[in-house]
């Protein structure tokens, strides 16, 4: 059975319209079930891919401007709902997405979606170690569990490519 498309309901005392939920729902992309983390992820992988062919520095800005963003929306999120880590937040995995492309550096359309998929099925399953990022509180707890499975991801990406440049099966970068 196919889930079906709807999306999630707010508390009464919520407005579609709050910036919190502006923000917190990457422009309500985060209330459309059961889609959330992947429709989000999905709307920045051509500003990614984009920015990390032509202006990294630039990439890397305004990942730190929707990370800190991010925070400030997941921290205020839990204080309007009075619901931690709410999975309608997901501001959180554009952030770790961007991040993750900004440390890979510059990428094609195949590597920015085979990233997306694994961040987005790692974040999804949480395993072992990554987990126990979940019990910082506030919006930086909301922050740092999806870049504790973005970081380290990207890292293994760099150094897989890496690997495939030094045995002669990943053609090397050109500038």
């Amino acid at each position: 059975m196919v889930p079906s498309l709807h999306i999630a309901v707010l508390p009464e005392s919520v407005s579609l319209l709050d910036p919190v939920i502006v923000v917190g729902s990457w422009f309500g992309m985060g209330l459309v079930e059961p889609l959330r983390a992947g429709l989000a992820v999905a709307s920045v992988v051509p500003l990614a891919v984009m920015l990390s062919r032509r202006s990294p520095i630039l990439l890397l800005v305004v990942t730190l401007l929707v990370g800190l963003t991010g925070t400030w929306a997941a921290h205020s999120w839990e204080a309007l709902t009075a619901i931690k880590d709410d999975r309608r937040i997901v501001v959180d995995e554009v952030a770790a997405y961007l991040a993750g492309i900004a440390l890979i550096g510059r990428t094609g359309w195949w590597a920015a979606g085979c990233f997306a998929v694994a961040f987005l099925a790692l974040d999804r399953l949480k395993p072992w170690p990554f987990h126990l990022v979940e019990g910082v509180p506030g919006g930086y707890g909301v922050m740092l569990d999806d870049l504790a499975v973005a970081v380290p991801l990207g890292i293994a990406v760099l150094l897989v490519a890496a690997a495939g440049r030094r045995i002669g099966m990943v053609e090397p970068r050109s500038g």
